[in-house]
Order: structure tokens, then C-alpha cells, then sequence
């Protein structure tokens, strides 16, 4: 792990400002280099190893529960699970840090919860244009802002992210799973305005954070290299609704993995 365990970034009142007008944000450094170099072991480990496959923490995000063939977009819900030091890294520190002052609250009263996403070499598949919120239980009115960290140079070519700008502010639209088959985790929606992306290609250690409800994508990994990503996800306490949202995509994956036996973290 890095020796540098004071390291701590900041974001300006301008940074805070573009992030609360266009629903994202993108900086240069949220970590050291050799803590970037200590967390490729464990996340390869995670991986390698299909750490949390037996209870629903590790899947293909872009195939179906349980498929046999080989992984497109492999998954590791909860890596803190195996690996409790991850929330002692300078990553998982600053994204909590930053993500308070985008929120504008105290820190104190903030969770936070980890996830990887894996983009194999050649073959890694496109996270389609989606909302994270759009995976949220109906009854749920979440506050989170997800901090997004490459392990690898995330490019254009390797499946760097892209957001649209003030989508935020809109509504949830409909979505629905990746090849319309609700045994397949990964949601979509086409009510996209692609023309207004914004594209933000990262070196290892930079970071990205958005809002839960900004439309995001990041297209497939051409290159011979793999792109790796951890993302810490911060929560402010969420609101329970009392008229539950409308996601008929939720209740068509509930009833396909009843089917199957399967679950999903």
C-alpha cells in the first residue's frame, strides 16, 4: 500500500459548482501511484479467483446469471467483503471526502460501499447508457454519487466513461435489460441525446464522480490490454417513498432469477 496514508484531495468551489450544474466531475488525481499498483493485486485476485461467485457477488454484467461461457463484463459486488482494508485505502478515503463536499453534508453521516468492473482485453463489453439509479429498489429515493477509478489508462478505445451533462435533473427513464432478457443484469435505456456526451478519458489514479441519476456509458475495450475499474459508491441516508417509482424492469428480474435459483449480491 502506498506510504503516503496523509494524502488527501480537495475539490475547489468551482469543481463543486460544475459538478451540481452538469451532474459529474472529473480530476486528475484521487490517489498515489503505489497505492494504484497495490490495489491491481487484490483486484486481480477478486477476479481471478471469482471471489463471492456463490453468493450472487461476483457475475457477468452483461451475460446471462450463470452462463458458461467466457465473461464479457465480470462484476465484483462488495470487494471490502474479502478485502476489509480497502476501506482504509487513500481511494476510498478521498471518494468519501470529496463526495461530502459535492453533497454538501457532513461526512459523519455518509456510507459508502465498493464495486469492480472488469473490461477483459479485446472482447470487454460496452456498459450501456443507463442511470445507476434505474437499479435501486422502487420503494427508494436514493442520494448517492459514484467516484469511478481506472487502474488502467480508460480511454476512448478501452472503455473510458462518458456522461450527458444536467441529466441528473431529469427524470428516471425507462429501461430495460441488455439484450431485452431479464436474466441479464446490465440495464439500457435509448432515451439518450448520445450528441451531447462528454467524453472523460482517465490515467490510472484519476477519478470521476456522478450522481445517481446522471445518464452515463463506456464503450467496449478494443485494446490489448485490460481496463479495470473500482467504484466506491456514497450514500447520503436515502428516502423511502411512501408511492413506490415504476421500474417494471426490477419485477421482470426478480421473476427470471426466482426461475433460475440465482440472486443477485
Amino acid at each position: 500500500m502506498s506510504d503516503k496514508p496523509d494524502f488527501q484531495v480537495e475539490v475547489t468551489d468551482e469543481q463543486v459548482a460544475f459538478f451540481k450544474e452538469n451532474g459529474y466531475l472529473s480530476i486528475e488525481r484521487i490517489t498515489t501511484d503505489e497505492e494504484v499498483e497495490w490495489l491491481k493485486g487484490i483486484y486481480d485476485k477478486l477476479f481471478g479467483e471469482r471471489l463471492g461467485e456463490k453468493d450472487g457477488g461476483y457475475f457477468d454484467l452483461a451475460g446471462k446469471i450463470g452462463h458458461d461461457g467466457r465473461d464479457v463484463l465480470p462484476q465484483v459486488l462488495g470487494p471490502e467483503r474479502h478485502f476489509p482494508e480497502l476501506r482504509d485505502t487513500i481511494y476510498y478515503r478521498n471518494a468519501r471526502h470529496i463526495a461530502s463536499k459535492l453533497f454538501g453534508r457532513d461526512e459523519d453521516t455518509l456510507t459508502a460501499g465498493g464495486h469492480m468492473i472488469l473490461k477483459p482485453p479485446h472482447y470487454g463489453a460496452e456498459t450501456p447508457w443507463h442511470q445507476d439509479e434505474a437499479y435501486w429498489p422502487e420503494e427508494i429515493l436514493p442520494l448517492s454519487v459514484s467516484a469511478w477509478m481506472p487502474l488502467d489508462p480508460a480511454t476512448a478505445a478501452s472503455g473510458c466513461l462518458h456522461f450527458v451533462p444536467g441529466s441528473h435533473r431529469d427524470h428516471i427513464h425507462h429501461h430495460e435489460h441488455i439484450n431485452h432478457d431479464p436474466s441479464i443484469h446490465g440495464l439500457f435505456t435509448e432515451e439518450v441525446d448520445v450528441s451531447k456526451a462528454v467524453a472523460c478519458p482517465l490515467a490510472p489514479g484519476g477519478a470521476t464522480f456522478h450522481h445517481c441519476r446522471t445518464l452515463h456509458f463506456a464503450g467496449p475495450n478494443t485494446t490489448p490490454n485490460p481496463r479495470r475499474a473500482y467504484i466506491v459508491v456514497v450514500n447520503a441516508p436515502p428516502q423511502r417513498l411512501e408511492t413506490p417509482l415504476v421500474k417494471p424492469w426490477l419485477q421482470a428480474e426478480r421473476e427470471a432469477l426466482a426461475k433460475l435459483g440465482k440472486k443477485i449480491g
